[in-house]
């Protein structure tokens, strides 16, 4: 086809025309409705879609849209179109071929005549599956790595950083409500390390976090700060309430570890620290209890040490 043929090739084809190939070419459903909500046009996308497929053949008889359920056009949407000639975009999840579910983003616009007069609107419909899983993915990912920074990798405990932000949090509290923070340092621990090997240590390590969980509540939490080192954090607590859970988990470290010859037995010192949510003072809390354990430690061991702020 030499050039002089292709002008007279375009200059035959009317612009309804042009724009009917250009809808039909398009790999996406698109659909075109007069004022009155009736079907002038789907291209074959469009007719592919199982959802639509039935919605079409009605609206290819004759019914108008309001008589026909089609996804992402009510009837409110379409009149609400008309009156306002503002676009509009919805997300639905609908299932795809295969049963999966699938997300899409429908698309309505006014066609205006030359005096801006509301004459047609256009469906467009785009799959964004792939998108959304993906940004699932993403999301799933940025939560597993969050939770790994907050997590102690030894005893699956949440780490000092975990417990500062929930401080914090309490700090920023506007209902006001007593807590408790009881700060940990494990007795004789250096022996059994020296002795037995860091391997040893460390399961030692992860058998104490687990007596500490089985003596609270499940909503009380259990931090591992560093090394041989723990914290509690009770929130809407009493002081006599503290002071009995620092009993408690100092019973449950009382029995030996029988599975390892001496040294095999540890303590705990602890040091709480009572304190007024809403306070603002986290750094506060956690250096008066971390004071009151080593005022513990220094009287030998085995009981706990309280201060309030």
């Amino acid at each position: 086809m030499n050039q002089a043929d292709t002008l007279s090739f375009h200059a035959a084809s009317s612009p309804a025309a042009r724009l009917q190939q250009l809808f039909e070419a398009l790999p996406y459903p698109v659909l075109l409705f007069d004022v009155h909500g009736l079907l002038e046009f789907a291209n074959r996308a469009a007719h592919g879609c199982p959802d639509t497929q039935p919605a079409l053949q009605q609206l290819a008889a004759g019914m108008p849209l309001a008589a026909v359920s089609l996804p992402g056009l009510a009837d409110d949407k379409f009149a609400q179109l008309l009156a306002t000639a503002t676009p509009q975009s919805m997300e639905l999840s609908l299932p795809q071929p295969d049963g999966t579910p699938g997300h899409y983003q429908y698309t309505l616009t006014p066609l205006c005549d030359a005096n801006g007069k509301v004459n047609g609107v256009l469906q467009t419909r785009h799959d964004v599956t792939r998108q959304r899983q993906e940004a699932q993915r993403l999301q799933l990912l940025q939560g597993h790595l969050l939770e790994m920074a907050h997590r102690d990798a030894l005893t699956n405990l949440a780490n000092r950083r975990y417990l500062e932000l929930k401080l914090e949090r309490l700090a920023a509290d506007s209902a006001s409500s007593l807590c408790a923070l009881l700060f940990i340092d494990l007795d004789r621990f250096k022996p059994i390390n020296d002795v037995h090997g860091h391997d040893t240590g460390d399961a030692v390590l992860s058998a104490v976090a687990a007596r500490l969980k089985q003596a609270l509540r499940g909503t009380d939490l259990l931090a591992r700060i560093g090394g041989d080192e723990f914290a509690i954090l009770l929130e809407g607590v009493t002081e006599s309430g503290a002071r009995a859970v620092a009993g408690k988990i100092i019973q449950a470290l009382d029995e030996p570890f029988a599975e390892l010859p001496p040294p095999n037995r540890l303590g705990l010192s602890v040091g709480i620290c009572l304190f007024k949510s809403g306070a603002g003072m986290p750094a506060e809390v956690l250096a008066e209890a971390d004071q009151a354990m080593y005022r513990a430690k220094r009287r030998g061991g085995g009981q706990f040490e309280l201060r309030q702020l």
